[in-house]
Protein backbone atom coordinates (compact mmCIF):
# COMPACT_ATOMS: atom_id res chain seq x y z
CA UNK A 1 0.00 0.00 0.00
CA UNK A 2 1.56 3.11 -1.02
CA UNK A 3 2.38 6.13 2.34
CA UNK A 4 -0.09 8.51 2.36
CA UNK A 5 1.07 12.31 1.57
CA UNK A 6 0.57 13.33 5.14
CA UNK A 7 0.81 17.09 4.12
CA UNK A 8 -2.09 17.00 2.08
CA UNK A 9 -4.45 14.69 4.21
CA UNK A 10 -4.07 16.83 7.26
CA UNK A 11 -6.10 20.15 6.40
CA UNK A 12 -8.62 17.99 4.76
CA UNK A 13 -8.58 15.84 7.63
CA UNK A 14 -8.79 18.85 10.10
CA UNK A 15 -11.95 20.28 7.94
CA UNK A 16 -13.44 16.54 8.08
CA UNK A 17 -13.27 16.94 11.93
CA UNK A 18 -14.59 20.49 12.18
CA UNK A 19 -17.46 19.31 10.32
CA UNK A 20 -17.87 16.70 12.82
CA UNK A 21 -17.77 18.96 15.38
CA UNK A 22 -20.37 21.46 14.02
CA UNK A 23 -22.67 18.62 13.75
CA UNK A 24 -21.80 17.49 17.41
CA UNK A 25 -23.05 20.75 19.16
CA UNK A 26 -26.56 20.62 17.11
CA UNK A 27 -27.24 17.96 19.09
CA UNK A 28 -25.69 19.24 22.35
CA UNK A 29 -28.89 20.92 24.27
CA UNK A 30 -30.58 17.63 23.71
CA UNK A 31 -30.14 13.90 22.28
CA UNK A 32 -30.96 10.42 22.24
CA UNK A 33 -29.10 8.46 24.60
CA UNK A 34 -28.76 4.38 24.49
CA UNK A 35 -26.59 1.71 26.34
CA UNK A 36 -23.93 -0.32 23.94
CA UNK A 37 -23.18 -4.01 25.06
CA UNK A 38 -20.43 -3.10 27.65
CA UNK A 39 -22.68 -0.75 29.71
CA UNK A 40 -21.55 2.56 28.06
CA UNK A 41 -23.44 5.51 26.76
CA UNK A 42 -23.71 6.24 22.80
CA UNK A 43 -25.93 9.43 21.73
CA UNK A 44 -27.17 10.27 17.90
CA UNK A 45 -24.61 13.30 18.31
CA UNK A 46 -21.65 9.81 18.23
CA UNK A 47 -23.55 8.55 15.45
CA UNK A 48 -24.26 12.00 13.34
CA UNK A 49 -20.35 12.79 13.61
CA UNK A 50 -19.36 9.18 12.69
CA UNK A 51 -21.66 9.46 9.48
CA UNK A 52 -19.76 12.45 8.62
CA UNK A 53 -15.90 11.44 9.46
CA UNK A 54 -16.17 7.85 8.09
CA UNK A 55 -17.00 8.38 4.37
CA UNK A 56 -15.04 11.52 4.23
CA UNK A 57 -12.05 9.67 5.50
CA UNK A 58 -12.92 6.57 2.74
CA UNK A 59 -12.82 9.34 -0.40
CA UNK A 60 -9.52 10.77 1.17
CA UNK A 61 -7.78 7.14 1.80
CA UNK A 62 -9.60 4.47 -0.89
CA UNK A 63 -8.46 1.14 1.07
CA UNK A 64 -6.95 2.21 4.49
CA UNK A 65 -9.18 0.38 6.94
CA UNK A 66 -10.78 2.53 9.39
CA UNK A 67 -11.01 1.53 13.29
CA UNK A 68 -14.00 3.55 14.62
CA UNK A 69 -15.35 3.20 18.12
CA UNK A 70 -18.85 2.88 17.27
CA UNK A 71 -18.72 0.78 14.12
CA UNK A 72 -16.52 -1.94 16.24
CA UNK A 73 -19.07 -1.58 19.22
CA UNK A 74 -21.47 -2.93 16.18
CA UNK A 75 -18.99 -5.95 15.58
CA UNK A 76 -17.27 -3.92 12.52
CA UNK A 77 -13.83 -4.69 13.51
CA UNK A 78 -11.39 -4.29 10.08
CA UNK A 79 -8.07 -6.18 8.82
CA UNK A 80 -5.50 -4.14 10.40
CA UNK A 81 -2.66 -6.80 9.43
CA UNK A 82 -0.48 -4.66 7.31
CA UNK A 83 -0.14 -1.72 9.83
CA UNK A 84 -1.93 0.83 8.22
CA UNK A 85 -5.21 2.31 9.54
CA UNK A 86 -7.15 4.80 10.78
CA UNK A 87 -8.61 5.37 14.47
CA UNK A 88 -11.68 7.49 14.81
CA UNK A 89 -13.52 8.35 18.05
CA UNK A 90 -16.04 10.37 16.55
CA UNK A 91 -16.78 12.11 20.02
CA UNK A 92 -14.41 11.17 22.70
CA UNK A 93 -15.92 12.17 25.95
CA UNK A 94 -20.13 11.26 26.09
CA UNK A 95 -20.39 10.92 29.22
CA UNK A 96 -19.06 14.85 29.05
CA UNK A 97 -21.35 15.86 26.13
CA UNK A 98 -24.49 14.23 27.93
CA UNK A 99 -23.19 16.21 31.56
CA UNK A 100 -22.72 19.28 28.94
CA UNK A 101 -19.42 19.88 30.92
CA UNK A 102 -17.73 20.83 27.44
CA UNK A 103 -14.84 18.28 27.18
CA UNK A 104 -15.60 16.01 24.61
CA UNK A 105 -13.47 15.87 21.17
CA UNK A 106 -13.83 14.48 17.65
CA UNK A 107 -10.06 12.37 17.52
CA UNK A 108 -8.98 10.88 14.56
CA UNK A 109 -5.38 9.19 13.91
CA UNK A 110 -3.62 7.94 10.82
CA UNK A 111 -1.29 4.76 11.85
CA UNK A 112 1.46 3.54 9.69
CA UNK A 113 3.58 0.63 10.80
CA UNK A 114 1.67 -0.09 14.12
CA UNK A 115 2.53 3.42 15.20
CA UNK A 116 0.88 6.91 14.62
CA UNK A 117 1.73 9.22 12.03
CA UNK A 118 -0.64 12.20 12.10
CA UNK A 119 -3.30 12.86 14.76
CA UNK A 120 -6.26 15.70 15.04
CA UNK A 121 -7.83 16.47 18.17
CA UNK A 122 -11.05 18.81 17.57
CA UNK A 123 -12.41 20.59 20.46
CA UNK A 124 -15.84 21.80 19.10
CA UNK A 125 -16.96 23.35 22.18
CA UNK A 126 -14.29 25.92 22.26
CA UNK A 127 -13.42 25.64 18.51
CA UNK A 128 -9.95 24.27 19.35
CA UNK A 129 -8.29 22.17 17.19
CA UNK A 130 -4.73 20.45 17.74
CA UNK A 131 -2.88 18.53 15.43
CA UNK A 132 0.51 17.06 14.49
CA UNK A 133 1.69 15.12 11.49
CA UNK A 134 5.77 14.76 12.50
CA UNK A 135 8.43 16.26 14.34
CA UNK A 136 8.27 19.72 14.46
CA UNK A 137 4.50 19.98 13.29
CA UNK A 138 2.47 19.70 16.29
CA UNK A 139 -0.21 23.33 16.33
CA UNK A 140 -2.73 23.84 18.01
CA UNK A 141 -5.52 26.51 16.63
CA UNK A 142 -7.90 28.98 18.46
CA UNK A 143 -11.20 29.98 17.80
CA UNK A 144 -9.40 33.16 16.65
CA UNK A 145 -7.92 31.23 13.50
CA UNK A 146 -4.26 32.09 15.98
CA UNK A 147 -2.24 29.13 14.79
CA UNK A 148 0.30 28.77 17.43
CA UNK A 149 3.50 25.89 17.65
CA UNK A 150 2.79 23.23 21.22
CA UNK A 151 5.52 23.74 23.47
CA UNK A 152 6.60 27.14 22.25
CA UNK A 153 8.52 28.94 25.07
CA UNK A 154 8.17 27.04 27.96
CA UNK A 155 10.12 25.99 30.62
CA UNK A 156 10.63 23.09 33.03
CA UNK A 157 9.40 23.76 36.35
CA UNK A 158 11.35 22.43 39.27
CA UNK A 159 7.82 20.78 40.30
CA UNK A 160 6.64 18.00 37.87
CA UNK A 161 2.59 17.77 36.98
CA UNK A 162 1.83 14.47 36.63
CA UNK A 163 -2.04 13.80 35.33
CA UNK A 164 -3.97 10.31 36.05
CA UNK A 165 -7.07 9.10 37.46
CA UNK A 166 -6.19 7.55 40.61
CA UNK A 167 -8.91 4.98 41.15
CA UNK A 168 -7.53 3.09 38.47
CA UNK A 169 -4.28 3.40 38.36
CA UNK A 170 -1.12 1.82 39.88
CA UNK A 171 0.17 4.83 41.49
CA UNK A 172 3.18 2.76 43.22
CA UNK A 173 3.79 1.76 40.16
CA UNK A 174 4.01 5.16 38.91
CA UNK A 175 5.89 6.92 41.28
CA UNK A 176 8.42 3.95 40.53
CA UNK A 177 8.75 4.86 36.95
CA UNK A 178 9.11 9.00 37.40
CA UNK A 179 12.04 8.17 40.24
CA UNK A 180 13.84 6.01 37.46
CA UNK A 181 13.26 8.17 34.68
CA UNK A 182 14.03 11.58 36.56
CA UNK A 183 15.52 10.72 39.87
CA UNK A 184 12.87 12.63 41.76
CA UNK A 185 9.29 12.78 42.88
CA UNK A 186 6.21 14.36 41.39
CA UNK A 187 3.29 15.85 42.41
CA UNK A 188 0.60 13.47 41.36
CA UNK A 189 -2.78 15.81 40.23
CA UNK A 190 -5.66 13.22 40.21
CA UNK A 191 -7.34 15.61 37.90
CA UNK A 192 -8.47 13.45 34.34
CA UNK A 193 -9.41 15.08 31.40
CA UNK A 194 -10.22 13.89 27.42
CA UNK A 195 -7.62 16.49 26.67
CA UNK A 196 -4.78 15.29 28.87
CA UNK A 197 -2.50 14.39 25.98
CA UNK A 198 -2.96 17.88 24.26
CA UNK A 199 -2.54 19.51 27.58
CA UNK A 200 1.25 17.55 27.78
CA UNK A 201 2.14 18.54 24.13
CA UNK A 202 1.47 22.50 24.91
CA UNK A 203 3.36 21.83 28.29
CA UNK A 204 0.40 22.69 30.11
CA UNK A 205 1.51 19.66 32.29
CA UNK A 206 4.40 17.64 32.22
CA UNK A 207 3.18 13.84 31.93
CA UNK A 208 -0.39 12.14 31.81
CA UNK A 209 -0.56 8.76 32.84
CA UNK A 210 -3.71 6.19 31.14
CA UNK A 211 -4.76 3.77 32.74
CA UNK A 212 -8.11 2.38 31.78
CA UNK A 213 -10.44 1.38 34.54
CA UNK A 214 -11.22 -2.16 32.80
CA UNK A 215 -8.99 -4.90 31.02
CA UNK A 216 -6.03 -4.55 33.25
CA UNK A 217 -5.40 -1.29 32.64
CA UNK A 218 -5.83 -1.42 28.46
CA UNK A 219 -6.88 1.41 26.49
CA UNK A 220 -8.64 1.76 23.02
CA UNK A 221 -6.83 2.62 20.24
CA UNK A 222 -9.17 5.14 19.41
CA UNK A 223 -8.65 7.03 22.75
CA UNK A 224 -4.99 6.87 22.84
CA UNK A 225 -3.61 7.41 19.01
CA UNK A 226 -4.55 11.14 18.51
CA UNK A 227 -2.87 12.42 21.11
CA UNK A 228 0.35 10.41 20.83
CA UNK A 229 0.99 11.67 17.35
CA UNK A 230 0.96 15.24 18.71
CA UNK A 231 2.69 14.48 21.77
CA UNK A 232 5.54 13.12 19.76
CA UNK A 233 5.20 16.08 17.05
CA UNK A 234 5.71 18.36 19.38
CA UNK A 235 8.69 16.51 20.59
CA UNK A 236 7.26 14.38 23.56
CA UNK A 237 7.61 10.83 23.90
CA UNK A 238 4.45 8.08 24.70
CA UNK A 239 6.24 4.52 26.00
CA UNK A 240 4.90 1.74 28.36
CA UNK A 241 5.62 2.17 31.87
CA UNK A 242 8.62 -0.64 31.19
CA UNK A 243 10.13 2.01 28.92
CA UNK A 244 9.29 0.57 25.44
CA UNK A 245 7.82 1.55 22.48
CA UNK A 246 3.85 1.86 22.17
CA UNK A 247 2.61 0.02 19.36
CA UNK A 248 -0.66 0.05 17.50
CA UNK A 249 -0.97 -4.16 16.31
CA UNK A 250 -2.87 -6.00 18.98
CA UNK A 251 -5.82 -8.36 18.17
CA UNK A 252 -8.16 -6.79 21.01
CA UNK A 253 -7.50 -3.02 19.75
CA UNK A 254 -6.32 -2.14 22.74
CA UNK A 255 -2.54 -0.64 24.30
CA UNK A 256 -1.25 -1.34 27.59
CA UNK A 257 -1.12 1.44 30.14
CA UNK A 258 1.29 4.18 29.73
CA UNK A 259 2.95 7.10 29.78
CA UNK A 260 2.85 10.40 27.94
CA UNK A 261 5.75 12.80 28.70
CA UNK A 262 6.21 16.69 27.12
CA UNK A 263 8.63 17.40 25.17
CA UNK A 264 10.44 19.51 27.76
CA UNK A 265 10.34 16.29 29.86
CA UNK A 266 11.47 14.19 27.23
CA UNK A 267 14.56 16.60 27.25
CA UNK A 268 14.58 15.71 31.02
CA UNK A 269 14.53 12.19 31.06
CA UNK A 270 16.87 11.78 28.28
CA UNK A 271 19.70 13.67 30.17
CA UNK A 272 19.28 11.61 33.48
CA UNK A 273 19.59 8.47 31.95
CA UNK A 274 22.80 10.00 30.23
CA UNK A 275 24.27 10.64 34.05
CA UNK A 276 26.82 8.01 35.47
CA UNK A 277 25.24 5.69 37.97
CA UNK A 278 26.39 5.65 41.64
CA UNK A 279 26.16 2.05 43.19
CA UNK A 280 25.27 2.42 46.63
Amino acid sequence: MKEPDLKKLLPAVEKVARRAGNEIMKHYEGTNVYIKSDGSNVTDADYAAENIILPALRRLTPGIPIVSEERVAKGDIPDISKGTFWTVDPLDGTHEFINKTGAFVVAIALIVDSKPVMGIVYHPAMDLMYSGMGPGTATKVDKDGVCTSLAAGKTVSEEMRVLLNPPYTDVRRVKGYLAKQFGAAARIDGKSGILRACQVADGLADIAVVYASKSKGRTAFWDVAPGHAIVESAGGRVETLDGQPLLYDSADLQVPPHVILSPLRTSAATAHKQKPSIDN
